[in-house]
């Protein structure tokens, strides 16, 4: 049951560097971020076979493209910690893709580019100053396995100064699966989800300096004391005050107090279940947001499409934003 798990939720994690699972015209992508103000979500939409980053005011339910044209499939997209730029990534659309790092201003649309697409760079989180960004990337793309599909692997941390430009590995975890990467608020640990290729999987907490890995576990794994697959923490989220951890098991996710390391399960819809796409905290408040496959899309749409709404972790509400 436990390996059984993991490929669904590796398919999920990695299906976005699959030319042949990307999304098609007039749909959402999963991932996205919510303004400081909770007022505007970024993410990335299709039209014409690429992704492009547009921010949606959710309170008046407007809707503006932020990126210029490119040749790129523009996705992820993280706001800077004054809310004034956007980083994205600029995917390339082959068999073996490749992408970059790029910055845009929200107010002039300018986008620059922090790296070169000379390799598959998977994720990344500002520091809590913005001068600086930590990024994973993948030294290896393909499969270790005739029945697996192709995904990242071989995968390690880097950090790149935004006004030089310098870039600096500091990780040699050379892991198999490495995602959900967030930063502390003193800057001082990252947190995220590791498999390495001797098999030691779950949650992590890393200390920036000295690189010394803390496996961070629940108290109470609720799903092993239902007899199921255990916790494997997939795509952790950190909170803006450090307070709380959600993370993602097949088809439900979780919030855990980070101090007291109790869990509780907030979402599993039946009878229809899903993955959940995305999670993030309201910064100002103890709500989520949280992205699911949806069935409303237009005519000449292909691929899943994703919706956004909001959780209220209290009472496990669920709302949709009409966007």
């Amino acid at each position: 049951m436990k390996y059984y798990t993991l490929i669904i939720i590796t398919y999920v994690m990695t299906s976005c560097y699959d030319s042949k699972q990307e999304p098609k015209n007039n749909v959402y992508r999963p991932e996205f971020d919510i303004s400081n103000d909770n007022k505007n979500i970024i993410c990335s939409y299709y039209e014409n076979n690429k992704g492009y980053i547009y921010k949606i005011d959710i309170i008046n339910n407007q809707k503006r493209k932020i990126s210029l044209e490119s040749k790129y499939s523009l996705i992820k997209p993280i706001y800077s910690p004054n809310n004034k730029q956007i980083a994205c990534l600029a995917t390339t659309l082959t068999e073996e893709p490749k992408s970059k790092i790029c910055l845009i201003d929200i107010e002039s649309r300018k986008m620059v580019d922090l790296t070169n697409d000379s390799s598959l760079i998977l994720e990344y989180v500002f520091s809590p100053s913005g001068k600086s960004i930590y990024f994973t990337v993948a030294g290896h793309f393909g499969n270790y396995s005739p029945i697996a599909s192709k995904a990242p692997h071989g995968i390690d941390i880097y950090t790149i100064d935004i006004s030089t430009k310098r870039i600096k590995k500091i990780t040699d975890l050379n892991a198999y699966n490495l995602h959900g990467l967030s930063i502390t608020n003193n800057n001082d640990s990252l947190l995220f989800h590791l498999t390495t290729v001797d098999n030691k999987s779950g949650l992590f907490e890393m200390d920036i300096k000295s690189k010394n890995l803390l496996k961070v576990n629940a108290v109470n794994d609720l799903r092993a004391k239902d007899n199921v697959s255990p916790y494997e923490y997939y795509g952790p989220v950190l909170s803006k005050d450090n307070s709380k951890i959600a993370f993602s098991e097949p088809y439900e996710l979780y919030i855990m107090e980070k101090q007291t390391k109790i869990s509780k399960l907030i979402f599993r819809r039946e009878p229809n279940i899903v993955n959940v796409g995305d999670v993030k905290f309201f910064y100002s408040n103890n709500y989520l947001m949280i992205s699911l496959p949806t069935d409303s899309k237009t005519s000449n749409s292909t691929g899943e499409n994703f919706g956004f709404y909001t959780l209220n972790p209290e009472t496990n509400v669920l709302k949709e934003l009409n966007l």
